[in-house]
């Protein structure tokens, strides 16, 4: 039996932080969407998460629409939400929990 084996004509994209790790594909007519998590909360604990989104590019770029309006609405939105973490206060607290373990 033969195997035809095509050329990865993909890209990858990723970012990395103490919210976790997202990675991004683009291929032919795809974007694939790789995001996994690490959150604490209230009490502390780490809690991991994982999510993949295969995604046409007409669903991938409302997608970025999306994203778009929000970084607008985040960019004029007070400093100071309640029950939202900031990168510096996650940091911390994965700091002060692997000081205890």
């Amino acid at each position: 039996m033969s195997l035809h084996v095509t050329a990865n004509t993909s890209r990858l994209f990723s970012i990395s932080g103490t919210f976790g790790d997202a990675q991004i594909v683009a291929t032919g007519s795809r974007v694939l969407i790789d995001l996994q998590t690490r959150n604490y909360d209230s009490g502390g604990i780490l809690r991991k998460h994982h999510a993949l989104a295969n995604l046409p590019l007409e669903t991938a770029s409302r997608l970025r629409d999306l994203l778009n309006e929000a970084i607008a609405a985040a960019a004029e939105a007070p400093p100071h939400q309640p029950g939202l973490w900031s990168e510096a206060t996650s940091a911390h607290t994965a700091r002060r929990l692997q000081r205890n373990a």
